[in-house]
């Protein structure tokens, strides 16, 4: 199940996967992971930099048949196995792994987003490409 919550410039996704935290935590900083659930819908995803430590950078691209979005920024904050912190154009993006039981649950946050249509629209985007990390895991 998952549970959305956006306002005026935030969004938190809440969802439970049927992994461990270690796996889950792997997939959101392993490149090649990452390559293959990074972007909504059929988008795949590219990595050109993942530094995870903080004031590393961070520079991917989600690839569609006829689009393409390059995000850059900066790793803020990395605790292996539980939170991960980076920049994201606009706004910040907070990853926290808890044990469940069943799994892992995901708290995924984007704050800083400038108005409400841009919180619904990376809310639809973000749950999109978190059923491609499910599918990954």
């Amino acid at each position: 199940m998952t549970e959305i919550e956006t306002n005026e410039t935030s969004l938190t996704i809440r969802r439970t996967f049927d992994a461990s935290r270690e796996r889950v935590f792997r997939a959101f900083t392993e490149p090649e992971e990452v390559e293959q659930w990074l972007g909504p819908g059929s988008m795949t995803g590219e990595v050109h930099a993942l530094e995870l430590e903080s004031g590393g950078a961070y520079s991917v691209s989600m690839l569609g048949e006829t689009n393409r979005y390059d995000v850059e920024g900066e790793v803020l904050e990395v605790v292996e196995n539980e939170r991960l912190v980076h920049t994201w154009e606009p706004g910040t993006v907070t990853v926290e792994l808890h044990d469940s039981d069943e799994g892992c649950e995901v708290v995924f946050t984007h704050e800083g987003l400038p108005n409400a249509d841009i919180a619904d629209g990376h809310a639809s985007g973000w749950e999109s490409a978190l059923d491609n990390f499910e599918a990954v895991l």
